[in-house]
């Protein structure tokens, strides 16, 4: 094997490990510790700067339900593509455009729905639903930058320090951070010098009731592309 063949390969399997680690939403020191493996060596797979020996390959795969062809394979990854080793294993959720005034979430999807992500089938339990909305602006960062991807449990209550879809006197969504009060909640940035100049605000029980404020979803996963 040439040097550039092996840094194809090297670029191939990192582009497919990456993926099924998002998939799967497992961060690089889980799968590490689960799987005793190296911290570094698996950094280095995932870089693109090694490839791992066979008998590592079929661990990994086996770890995420998948056949080996899967990680070594330079496969299309656009955003319908559907592995039949993972359909029992991944379900899609809508990735939703902006959420328009006045329409109820039930009523957005067919209409609204811009793409779809990926997230573990075992998520959908109990009748759960997912949504995800596209980041945009700087007020949640550093935690969450613009373009980046949320995946949200949808759900019309949450608990105290979440961060949450919310919807605003019948406005577009908001993103914001959920802090539970006796007398209301406070919807806060987690960034205070962001752009657009929003501040932490209470909301009353009276407004939550006659603006409203609704609570949309709760971020369960953030989706980060490279």
């Amino acid at each position: 094997m040439s040097a550039v063949e092996g840094n194809d390969n090297n670029k191939v399997f990192a582009r497919n490990l990456n993926r099924f680690m998002k998939i799967f939403n497992v961060e690089r020191h889980k799968l590490a510790d689960e799987l005793e493996m190296k911290y570094t060596t698996l950094c280095d797979w995932c870089n693109g700067k090694s490839y791992p020996k066979m008998d590592k390959i079929e661990i990994l795969a086996d770890y995420f339900g998948i056949q080996k062809s899967d990680l070594i394979e330079d496969y299309v990854w656009d955003r319908n593509t559907r592995l039949a080793s993972m359909e029992k294993r991944v379900v899609r959720v809508p990735l939703l455009g902006r959420i328009p005034a006045g329409v109820p979430m039930e009523a957005i999807e067919d209409e609204y729905t811009i793409d779809y992500e990926e997230v573990p089938a075992d998520w959908i339990t109990g009748n759960k639903e997912y949504f995800a909305l596209k980041i945009t602006g700087d007020s949640m960062e550093p935690q969450y930058k613009d373009g980046d991807t949320v995946v949200f449990l949808k759900t019309p209550v949450c608990n105290s320090g979440q961060d949450c879809c919310v919807r605003i006197n019948g406005c577009d969504a908001t993103f914001k951070r959920v802090t539970i009060k006796d007398d209301g909640i406070i919807l806060s940035p987690l960034n205070m010098d962001n752009s657009s100049g929003f501040l932490p605000r209470l909301y009353t029980k009276d407004e939550i009731e006659t603006m409203p404020i609704e609570i949309l979803g709760v971020a369960k996963k953030l989706i980060k592309y490279l």
